[in-house]
């Protein structure tokens, strides 16, 4: 690494958490004092400025952090002193990458709690490295700690995190460091939830109209915003049934502990806090929710199957296609749309006019069993004369070059030994030779790989293609879209939403090219039965050699495809 010359100077970087607030051994006291006795006070380098943090390491978005990265670039300064290196950071990959940044423009890193620690060496860098790799180590150990606490405290019958609303979390010190922590009701909003769980087992409210009623009674939500009011610039009324709804879905306030992400149900455990509602009363609610479905007291997500997949042609120009749901009059309208405005407007394409083609459309790529016999002769052979086209002469001369960059590594050590060249020399060019040197290795295991697994992939893809459109419909909305994405790259319909073309990823498209390919024999049949509109258009034998060239998508890819539609 090249060295800047710096301003010569100190500066010390120091960081605690909120865990070490509690800790005097890791205070800012104490590493400043560390740092001023290990590090500062044998240096004769001027001190110029001290950069603290209060914030957990794992994140880089602290202000003072970044503050010194940016005076570092400024070569304000030619040493910096931690106390630690976890100090510095608890994300080793980031953490490293800013000490290399840094060693990379002279500043010298130095540890108080290793002062004899050079991260400019490599035998320091290395040690470096590991101080960073147990700081990681730490945090993902707490980590794991602090799931399983939390999890053992849910299944106590506790509440691990942040209360909802109308309940708030209280604490106790038991001793030093330790807390009694639980929640309970808050005395403020909770009456309004209350309230809120009584109108709505009237039967008679709709999500709107219970907004609109507790507003005019004078309850607010704990933020101090309302749940009903007018928008200053639209003048349009807005309620936060939406938050409403989520608040009667919740069964915290029924006093059961959920989690999905523990995976405890509602009725296993049951929480050590005071309910809001008894539990025959929340079911009863979720009852009367579904009974005014109308009324957007229940809400389905729109699945879109082609997301990220679909493209609209206009003219000669394609475009790409998100999902919008729009609402209006109390329903809402599912399209795909452009952000583009190809003829001065967005256009937009109702969702079910196009997936509605879908298994159609899949009919048409899929292909007849019948086929496969021949169809995996053609591509064997294929595959086989791209693997062997001047195989055998890119071989040789790999393995020449690398017989001769070992000679040069020979030469090389005899003029260091005859003192020729420097040390210094010496270490710049067999850099530069080993980078030559892996390079030459890895073109040769590229060019001695067997081919087999582009024929394993090939045999699943093919295998796949087979069964793809029998199975589509057996599928959940998750599990199509996933398969979806795995066969196709691009569909593209026209302004009326009619199928038009598509694009199919590696190695189907390669497949479905074999199949359509009039130059090929397979026992005169057709391989697919195809729909008026086929494979995007491309110059056959370029592409073949390419797809040859190139290899084919990854064996577990289409494994994965075929386990989720064995499912």
């Amino acid at each position: 690494m090249s060295a800047v010359v710096n301003f010569p100077g100190w500066a010390t970087y120091l960081r605690v958490s909120d865990e070490d607030k509690q800790s005097p051994e890791r205070s800012f006291a104490m590493q400043r004092q560390r740092i001023q006795e290990q590090l500062l006070n044998p240096s004769k380098q001027p001190f110029k400025r001290e950069y603290c943090d209060m914030l957990t390491g794992t994140s880089p978005n602290r202000h003072d952090y970044q503050l010194m990265l940016a005076d570092a670039e400024a070569v304000n300064f030619s040493h910096l002193g931690l106390y630690r290196a976890d100090r510095f950071g608890r994300h080793a990959a980031e953490g490293l990458q800013a000490a290399t940044k840094l060693i990379s423009l002279g500043i010298k890193i130095r540890v108080a709690n290793m002062p004899t620690l050079t991260p400019e060496s490599p035998d320091g860098f290395f040690m470096f490295l590991i101080q960073m790799g147990l700081a990681q180590r730490e945090v993902d150990v707490l980590r794991i700690r602090t799931q399983d606490g939390m999890e053992a405290k849910l299944r106590a019958g506790g509440w691990p995190h942040k209360a909802p609303e109308g309940y708030i979390n209280k604490e106790k010190l038991v001793s030093s460091g330790k807390y009694d922590r639980w929640v309970e009701k808050d005395p403020v909003y909770n009456q309004g939830i209350r309230t809120a769980w009584v109108l709505l087992l009237t039967g008679r409210y709709t999500l709107e109209e219970i907004c609109e009623e507790l507003t005019r009674r004078g309850f607010i939500r704990s933020t101090g915003r309302p749940l009903a009011w007018t928008d200053p610039k639209t003048k349009r009324r807005v309620r936060a049934k939406q938050r409403l709804h989520k608040i009667f879905h919740t069964p915290f306030y029924a006093g059961w502990a959920v989690s999905k992400r523990f995976g405890v149900e509602m009725g296993e455990v049951r929480g050590h806090w005071e309910p809001t509602v008894s539990t025959d009363e929340f079911e009863r609610g979720l009852d009367v929710l579904l009974e005014n479905g109308d009324q957007k007291s229940r809400f389905i997500r729109q699945f879109y199957f082609l997301r990220n997949m679909l493209w609209v042609r206009v003219g000669s120009r394609t475009y790409k296609m998100y999902g919008s749901t729009p609402t209006g009059r109390s329903r809402s309208y599912a399209y795909y749309i452009t952000q583009a405005k190809p003829e001065g407007q967005r256009l937009h394409i109702p969702c079910q006019l196009i997936d509605a083609q879908i298994p159609l459309w899949l009919r048409g790529v899929n292909v007849d069993p019948e086929l496969l016999p021949n169809l995996r002769y053609v591509y064997r052979g294929q595959v086989s004369e791209q693997a062997h086209l001047g195989r055998e002469n890119e071989i040789a001369k790999a393995k020449n070059k690398i017989t001769r960059l070992r000679a040069e590594e020979a030469k090389l050590g005899r003029l260091l030994i005859t003192d020729k060249i420097s040390e210094e020399t010496y270490e710049q060019l067999r850099a530069e030779w080993k980078d030559k040197n892996r390079s030459a290795q890895e073109k040769l295991r590229n060019l001695e790989r067997d081919f087999s697994r582009y024929l394993d992939d090939l045999d699943m893809a093919l295998l796949l293609l087979t069964q793809m459109s029998t199975l589509f419909d057996r599928l959940d909305d998750k599990a199509k879209h996933t398969l979806l994405q795995i066969l196709v790259n691009r569909i593209i319909v026209d302004p009326d939403g009619k199928i038009v073309d598509y694009e199919l990823n590696r190695p189907f498209g390669y497949l479905s090219k074999l199949v359509n390919d009039p130059t090929i024999k397979l026992n005169g049949q057709s391989g697919s039965k195809q729909v008026p509109f086929g494979v995007l258009e491309v110059e056959q034998e370029k592409t073949r050699k390419k797809w040859l060239r190139q290899g084919f998508i990854f064996p577990c890819i289409l494994r994965i495809a075929l386990f989720v539609v064995a499912k």
